[in-house]
């Protein structure tokens, strides 16, 4: 019985002695467990920043889609305005000038605006490509912000380390990752803000461009149609102005 007694003493002692020797361990895993709240709480934060310029870029994305949309009925407006300018001068000829010929410079005219609407698709779908990289590129980049905060590192200081061996390591790296973070990253809002500015003015470039190249379209049209209104005199023996028939003198 007194055997017993001593064994379970000893038993004990070296529970005891055991767990004071690991006691450093649990130290770790409270530091650890002191550490996790902050990266929810920064990922939070963070979530929150990107999600205001998630939003901001859909406000500069509907502003460049209506300016583009402005741009294109301009100028598809001015090119209808164009071509019933000749059109008209087409019509009013007198019945004594060359219908076929008039028929060529009808025809001319339709195959130019026709053309002039090629040139147009090929502005927009200039844009519509430029559009969809910016915008890829912008979100990776806000994607890659949103996964540096993400709490992925949360066990990166374990790499290397032993909770039994060094332990002292382990809460060390703890304690110091967790004054690292005692602070909110408020300076992510100026990067985004910046990455948000740079959105904007590759989107304002994108524009210029296509306003560009409809105005070269535009340009060939009207030098197209003014060919048209030299074929009307010149070659139908036509006159730009409206022009009354002369009544016959009275004998």
């Amino acid at each position: 019985m007194a055997l017993k007694v001593v064994f379970a003493f000893l038993l004990v002692g070296t529970f005891g002695l055991a767990l004071g020797q690991r006691e450093p361990a649990i130290e770790v895993m409270n530091a650890l467990r002191e550490l996790q709240p902050r990266y929810r709480e920064i990922q939070d934060f963070v979530i929150n920043r990107l999600t205001e310029a998630r939003l901001n870029s859909s406000q500069v994305i509907f502003n460049f889609h209506n300016e583009v949309i402005d741009s294109k009925d301009q100028f598809v407006r001015r090119a209808i305005a164009e071509e019933q300018g000749v059109l008209t001068i087409v019509d009013r000829q007198l019945e004594s000038v060359d219908r076929t010929c008039l028929g060529f410079v009808r025809n001319s005219v339709d195959m130019n605006i026709n053309l002039v609407g090629v040139s147009y698709t090929n502005c927009i779908t200039r844009v519509d490509d430029s559009l969809a990289g910016i915008v890829m590129d912008f979100y990776r980049t806000i994607q890659a912000d949103e996964t540096q905060y993400s709490g992925a590192s949360l066990f990166d200081v374990f790499r290397g380390e032993n909770i039994f061996h060094t332990p002292g390591n382990l809460v060390e790296k703890l304690n110091k990752r967790l004054e690292e973070l005692r602070e909110n990253p408020s300076y992510i809002a100026n990067e985004l803000f910046d990455v948000i500015t740079e959105f904007e003015d590759e989107l304002h470039e994108v524009k210029d461009e296509y306003d560009g190249c409809l105005g070269s379209g535009t340009q060939l049209l009207l030098s197209t149609l003014d060919i048209a209104r030299m074929q009307i005199v010149q070659v139908c023996q036509g006159q730009l102005e409206p022009v009354e028939p002369t009544e016959p003198e009275n004998p």
